[in-house]
C-alpha cells in the first residue's frame, strides 16, 4: 500500500524498517521482531488514516454546498441499513474505522453497476486511487467493514488460518525457521562462556496469487444493495474461506521444474510428512486402530514450549468417526463433547477444533500462532465483469497470500497409513 508521508515521516518509517531487520537478520530476536512489525503496522495506519482524513475534510468543503437527503433516495440505497448495522456493531469502535462511511455503500453500487451520489463518488476514488493501488491490478478493494467480516466468518468455518500468526507485509518476506539451538550452561567465575551454537534455515514468502470467479446472472443482480453486500460477503467467504484453510493444512508449495501445480502457500501438513523419516509423525491403520497411546505419542514429539497453546485440527467426520470413539479400558470415551474456546470438544484437555481444511484421517496436534507463519501480501480486492451475451457478471476476487511453517517441534500429526 502506497501511503504518502512527509521528510520526517519517511525517515522515521525507515528506522523503523531498519530496527525490524536488526532484530530479525542480526540478534534472531524474533518476540522483539514481531513487536517492532506492531509498531510499524501502527505506524502505516496511523499515517494513512491521517491522510484519508485530509482528502475526506478536502472533498467535503469541495462539495458543501450539496446535501444528500437520505429519506429520498430510491431503493437503490438500502444499503444505509447494512452499513449502519456494520458500523454499529459491539466488536467495531470509532477508533477502528478507516475508512469513510458512503464507501460501503459506493463499493456496493459499483459492483451493482449503479450510480453514485457525489460523496459516494468521492469517497470511492479516495480509497481507489490515492491509496490503494500498487500494482497493475485494477480490483476495486472491498470495504474493510465488509472484509472483517468476512475474515471472521473464515476464521470461524477454518480455525487453523484463524489460530496461525499473521502479517500484511507488501512484498517479498524472509521467513527465520528455527531448526536447532544450544542450551545455556553453568559456569564458575574463572571460566569463559562457550559460544552457543545457533542453527537457522530461512525460506521466502513471495506470494502466491489467490483468485476466485462468482458468476451471478442479471436477473440475481438485481437484487438491493442491502441484500446483495451479505450474498457477495457470504460468497466469498465459502469460495476464499476453503482456500485457506487447504493452504495453511494442504497447500503444495512452491513448485519444482518437473511439477505442473501452481504456487501455493506449504502447508503444515506436507512439511511434516516431508521430512526425513518423518520424526514428527504418527500411524494407525485398521489393524491398528486409533488409540490413547497415538495421541501420548504425538504430544511426546510437540517440544515443551509450544505444548500450552497446543491445539488439536481434524475435519468433522474424523472426529466422529476416529476421536470420538476412542476409549478407556471401562469403555468410557476420552472425548468430552463441549463447545468451549472456538472447538467442539476436549481430548487429554486440549481442544479439539472442526476444520473441513484437513483431509480425512488426518489429526493435527500444534500450537498454530507459533508454528506458522502466514503473510498477506495484498488484501483481496473484487472486480466485475459483464457478458451480454450471457447477460451474467462475472466477480472476481484477487489477493496474494503466502505462508510456511516456522518450526515443525510446534506440531505433530496423527494420519491413517
Amino acid at each position: 500500500m502506497k501511503i504518502r508521508m512527509s521528510n520526517d515521516q519517511e525517515q522515521q518509517y525507515l528506522n523503523l524498517l531498519n530496527e525490524a531487520k536488526d532484530l530479525l537478520n542480526n540478534k534472531k530476536d524474533l518476540e522483539g521482531y514481531k513487536a517492532k512489525m506492531q509498531e510499524i503496522e501502527k505506524f502505516e495506519n496511523d499515517t494513512e488514516e491521517l491522510n484519508k482524513a485530509q482528502a475526506n475534510l478536502n472533498a467535503r468543503f469541495k462539495d458543501s454546498a450539496v446535501v444528500t437527503d437520505i429519506s429520498k433516495l430510491s431503493n437503490d440505497v438500502k444499503a444505509v441499513k447494512v452499513i449502519d448495522s456494520i458500523n454499529n456493531s459491539e466488536e467495531e469502535t470509532e477508533e477502528e474505522a478507516k475508512e469513510p462511511k458512503e464507501y460501503v455503500n459506493a463499493w456496493a453500487k459499483n459492483m451493482l453497476g449503479l450510480k453514485m451520489n457525489n460523496s459516494e463518488s468521492n469517497a470511492f476514488k479516495m480509497i481507489n486511487e490515492a491509496y490503494v493501488h500498487t500494482t497493475g491490478n485494477t480490483g476495486i478493494v472491498i470495504p474493510e467493514t465488509v472484509m472483517s467480516g468476512i475474515w471472521k466468518e473464515v476464521g470461524e468455518q477454518y480455525p487453523l488460518w484463524n489460530d496461525v500468526f499473521k502479517t500484511t507485509i507488501k512484498g517479498k518476506v524472509t521467513l527465520l525457521k528455527s531448526t536447532n539451538s544450544s542450551d545455556a550452561k553453568w559456569y564458575d567465575e574463572s571460566t569463559s562462556t562457550e559460544d552457543g551454537k545457533e542453527e537457522f534455515g530461512e525460506a521466502s514468502l513471495d506470494g502466491c496469487e489467490l483468485s476466485r470467479d462468482i458468476t451471478v446472472s442479471w436477473k440475481l443482480r438485481e437484487m438491493a444493495i442491502e441484500d446483495f453486500i451479505p450474498f457477495i460477503q457470504s460468497q466469498l467467504v465459502e469460495k476464499i474461506g476453503a482456500a485457506l484453510g487447504y493452504a495453511v493444512s494442504q497447500g503444495k508449495g512452491k513448485p519444482g521444474e518437473s511439477d505442473t501445480f501452481k504456487a501455493e502457500p506449504k502447508g503444515i501438513i506436507p512439511t511434516l510428512t516431508g521430512e526425513t523419516k518423518t520424526p514428527q509423525v504418527v500411524k494407525f491403520t485398521d489393524a491398528e486402530p486409533l488409540e490413547y497411546t497415538h495421541f501420548t505419542n504425538a504430544m511426546s514429539k510437540i517440544k515443551g514450549t509450544y505444548k500450552n497453546k497446543t491445539c488439536i485440527y481434524a475435519n468433522g467426520t474424523t472426529i466422529w468417526n476416529e476421536i470420538a470413539n476412542v476409549r478407556d479400558t471401562t469403555g468410557r470415551p476420552y472425548f468430552v463433547a463441549n463447545p468451549i474456546e472456538g472447538g467442539v470438544g476436549t481430548i487429554f484437555g486440549k481442544v479439539v477444533k472442526e476444520d473441513d481444511g484437513i483431509p480425512d484421517n488426518n489429526i493435527l496436534l500444534g500450537d498454530a500462532w507459533n508454528g506458522y507463519h502466514a503473510n498477506i501480501n495484498k488484501q483481496v480486492s473484487l472486480d466485475s465483469e459483464d457478458h451480454k451475451k450471457e447477460r451474467t457478471t462475472d466477480y472476481i476476487a484477487y489477493g496474494i497470500v503466502d505462508g510456511g511453517v516456522r518450526t515443525t517441534k510446534a506440531f505433530a500429526l496423527i494420519m491413517k497409513g
